[in-house]
């Protein structure tokens, strides 16, 4: 109870103001049927109404309560429309000064309501938010993400309100600023998945394709580490059409040769977005290779004009070398490491097939795969053999039994490491006869050719991105190992 409510406790009229609400509210107690709230719901806005001179209205939390306990997706629409006539009176008694206070005891039933109302509510409720929170302007701030995350799901295509929507979410836009609305709605993306498709497909919406991304950075809201979050989550989303939405995002966003982003934040996009290529999805893969290779989503050049050969092969090759190339290394190495995140660690399952199976997908495009495989493939043995390993729980990662046979019966016995193994060798098998012998023969001899007195002089091939710290001993139990469980034939 603030001071103002004390106050007006002195004065017998509001005490008997008190009294009728807390009568009126005892009436939903006794509620057994959706046709009891309804007359619950109308004995209290006649109370409310009643004592309308009063610009505070008692019991506000339980009334709260009791609203958004009515906004309950079971019930029926006849009780929601009811329930919003009491919001209303409400909001019409306490006014723009109030409900900014009180934004979060009355929103907390509002907010969820709109992604499961009828179409006879949905004007009504879209109603209550252009009468009375856009007022509040920037007021809005601190319910902002959960209000984005509640009229989104009314940004339809088809819906008979998307227009509506739409122009109350510039409206909201304007009244906040436009960096503040970006990064909730970044927030909303991130946090709530029911909201990507329509919160991505908003931003598409209200790009200027004619203009670059730095000069329209209000897009990224007031916090770009928001975006890299939210547009990494989103990429890797269980719907296709929200991978594909935000692949369109990315590719005017976040361009490899002039992105806003730094390079850690690009590695951490680029890390999420290798693994649409699990799904086989051409229209995902297009988008993705598209990104990489210097084209826009219609196969249109990108990058520096002085850079831009005339022949399609040519510009994707020398985009690929001068810009992507070394981020795409580093972000596989990434993932093959179990930090899909660009450098924070993930609880990865120890037998995850993931990191194989992206690199097989790669290698099907010429451009890429082969590109870097020079300067992962060390990467992949290490994560093989510290997954089968730790899977076995046999001794330490860096100490072989000398019973070959029984570690290779072992491994090929255990479920986990079995599917690990031959997935290994679907990849392996994939290249020449001879190149992965030829590639350990000329680690080898690089090692062979390196002090070995610490992890800081450990060899690092001609073309890797990254030092790999591998010792002689180290590289011989990686060969040892994989002669144990690498197909020869």
């Amino acid at each position: 109870m603030n001071a103002e409510e004390v106050e007006l406790l002195s004065d017998s009229k509001y005490r008997n103001y008190v009294a009728a609400v807390d009568k009126a509210l005892k009436n939903f107690e006794y509620s057994s049927e959706w046709a009891d709230l309804i007359s619950a719901l109308g004995k209290l806005n006649k109370v409310l109404q009643n004592n309308a001179k009063y610009q505070v209205v008692p019991k506000k939390l339980t009334i709260g309560k009791r609203l958004a306990q009515c906004l309950h997706p079971a019930l029926p629409s006849g009780v929601h429309r009811k329930a919003l006539e009491t919001y209303e009176v409400i909001f019409k008694i306490i006014g723009p000064k109030r409900l900014a206070k009180d934004l979060f005891l009355y929103s907390s039933g509002l907010f969820p309501l709109l992604s499961n109302a009828a179409m006879s509510v949905k004007p009504v409720l879209l109603g209550l938010y252009e009468t009375y929170y856009l007022p509040l302007g920037k007021t809005l701030k601190p319910g902002l993400q959960g209000l984005l995350t509640g009229v989104l799901p009314g940004l339809e295509e088809g819906s008979e309100y998307y227009d509506r929507t739409n122009t109350l979410l510039e409206k909201v836009a304007s009244a906040v600023e436009q960096a503040a609305f970006y990064s909730a709605l970044w927030g909303s993306i991130l946090t709530s998945p029911a909201v990507r498709l329509p919160g991505v497909s908003f931003v598409l919406l209200h790009l200027n394709r004619k203009l670059s991304m730095e000069d329209q950075l209000y897009i990224m809201g007031s916090d770009i580490e928001l975006m890299v979050e939210a547009v990494s989550m989103s990429v890797q989303d269980s719907s296709v059409l929200v991978q594909r939405s935000t692949l369109d995002l990315i590719l005017f966003c976040f361009p490899f040769h002039m992105s806003q982003a730094t390079r850690t934040d690009m590695i951490r996009i680029l890390s999420a977005a290798l693994h649409v290529v699990l799904r086989r999805d051409m229209s995902l893969n297009r988008r993705l290779y598209a990104w990489l290779l210097g084209f826009d989503n219609n196969g249109v050049k990108i990058g520096p004009r002085s850079t831009r050969h005339s022949n399609p092969e040519d510009h994707a090759t020398h985009y690929f070398n001068t810009y992507s190339k070394d981020m795409l290394v580093q972000a596989m190495v990434g993932i093959l490491q179990g930090k899909a995140r660009g450098g924070e660690e993930e609880s990865v399952l120890m037998h995850d097939l993931k990191p194989f199976r992206i690199l097989i997908s790669l290698l099907d495009k010429p451009e890429l795969g082969p590109a870097i495989l020079e300067d992962v493939l060390i990467e992949v043995f290490r994560t093989l053999h510290t997954q089968c390993r730790a899977e076995l729980d046999l001794q330490t990662q860096s100490t072989f039994s000398k019973d070959h046979t029984q570690l290779s019966s072992k491994l090929r016995e255990n479920k986990k490491t079995a599917e690990l193994i031959k997935t290994a060798n679907l990849l392996f098998n994939s290249f020449e006869p001879y190149y992965m012998w030829d590639y350990i023969a000329r680690w080898f001899e690089d090692c062979c050719r390196k002090p070995q007195t610490s992890h800081q002089d450990a060899p690092v091939h001609a073309g890797a991105f990254e030092p790999t710290a591998l010792s002689l001993l180290e590289f011989c139990q990686l060969v040892d190992f994989l002669l144990d469980i690498v197909s020869l034939k």
